[in-house]
């Protein structure tokens, strides 16, 4: 037997003997039923009616860490490692559980293939309890099984890729890059776009980033623009909280002849909060180039996120506020911006699913003589399904109205689009 099944058979056994953890005096009675019911159905095997009364215990009010940890190990049984991920977190916020919660993350990371994210949780496991006990030799022995595994994995291509290809009509076209500062044109028309995407590994926890752009428009040949970027990203782990370090280079084209040109260096902090919620923050500034027609693009914009995700059983709903602050050449291009944006994405079954989004958006300018606000609503609604196993087709539409104090500055904006797009 290889050093992988003979880890695997145990691990599973482990976790099959801490299963029936009891119910804490404090849960009422029909949660405590409840919970006793899913431990004999989980006694017996079936993990599904075991999962569905663990579920229906912690909707009764059942408390404590061991309601989570039944789910996690019902779920782990079934395959189901989302659900299983989020109940060991939960089991994770009790301190006196947080090593074998810890554990059992490793167990589901190293199922999904992800070395890097295993060997984290087994050190937090293995370094969170006693020497010579069990869970702390289990720990060990996870980690030392984990050599040949990334191994293995070192030899495979590491690379992730997302290419799209899209075509739609915009009824206001506007320069990608800073179209928002520059304005809309007033002019429409059909166009199309090609996307491409890549991250490359870098060690454990540096990776390299890159993207790049070509937007042709069919009647309005003077708007096509090209773009590219780079960044260098560095992401440890400190604790529960991992560190966002990224310093990147961008330049975009108008009619093949540049026009801005990025430097950028980004700070930031992510942490999981509970089973299902997520917290990220970061600072970004930004060194910016005009070229000719646009030097009153140079300047500066430094940009602060704060953005919190909440996942579900096939939900993810997010909500984030953005502030930004621009010193440009041009005061006309120096806005002081506030956005905020509420985001929703549903996995509708049969591998369809649904995106939407409201975005609400205040700026306001101070330039000599005049000052002006400016107050924009957008909304987004999306589908995509598949195609292959890598292919999926995508449909999407984009509107936004935006109100100024002067009148001048008012416009609206549609935008939609068609096309495929895949992950490898």
């Amino acid at each position: 037997m290889t050093p992988r099944a003979l880890l695997a058979g145990s691990l599973l056994a482990a976790m099959a003997a801490l299963l029936p953890i009891s119910a804490g005096a404090d849960s009422d009675e029909d949660a405590r039923a409840r919970f006793a019911a899913g431990s004999a159905a989980a006694a017996a095997g079936d993990f599904v009616a075991a999962l569905r009364a663990f579920r229906a215990a912690l909707e009764a009010g059942q408390v404590g860490p061991a309601v989570h940890y039944n789910i996690g190990v019902c779920a782990w049984s079934l395959g189901d490692l989302d659900t299983a991920q989020q109940a060991f977190l939960a089991t994770a916020d009790y301190p006196a559980m947080a090593p074998l919660a810890h554990y059992n993350l490793g167990l589901v990371a190293q199922r999904r293939g992800d070395v890097g994210a295993a060997r984290r949780w087994f050190q937090m496991a293995r370094d969170g309890t006693v020497a010579e006990t069990e869970l702390n030799q289990l720990s060990a022995n996870a980690l030392d099984a984990l050599e040949p595994l990334s191994k293995a994995q070192a030899e495979e291509r590491q690379v992730a890729v997302f290419v799209a290809a899209n075509a739609g009509y915009d009824d206001n076209v506007a320069l990608v890059a800073d179209g928002e500062l520059i304005g809309v044109s007033d002019l429409d028309s059909a166009y199309g776009e090609l996307q491409m995407a890549a991250l490359a590994p870098i060690g454990s926890d540096f990776s390299l980033q890159g993207g790049a752009f070509v937007l042709d428009y069919a009647d309005l040949p003077e708007l096509d623009q090209a773009g590219a970027q780079l960044e260098l990203r560095y992401r440890p782990w400190l604790g529960t909280w991992r560190l966002e370090l990224g310093v990147g280079y961008s330049l975009n084209q108008l009619v093949g002849e540049r026009f801005e040109d990025q430097r950028s260096l980004a700070v930031g902090v992510t942490r999981r909060l509970g089973a299902d919620w997520r917290f990220r923050g970061t600072v970004a500034y930004r060194d910016i180039e005009g070229q000719p027609p646009f030097e009153g693009l140079a300047g500066n914009r430094l940009e602060t996120r704060l953005q919190l995700r909440r996942y579900l059983d096939r939900q993810e709903w997010q909500v984030e506020y953005r502030f930004e602050a621009n010193d440009r050449d041009d005061p006309a291009l120096s806005p002081d911006r506030h956005r905020l944006e509420l985001s929703w994405r549903c996995a509708l079954g049969h591998r369809l699913q649904l995106t939407s989004g409201l975005g609400w958006r205040h700026s306001s300018y101070d330039t000599p003589g005049l000052s002006r606000n400016e107050r924009r609503m957008s909304a987004v609604l999306g589908l995509n399904g598949p195609v292959t196993r890598a292919w999926e087709w995508v449909l999407r539409y984009d509107y936004a109205r935006n109100d100024a104090s002067l009148e001048e500055f008012d416009y609206s904006r549609s935008r939609g689009y068609a096309g495929v797009q895949a992950s490898f």
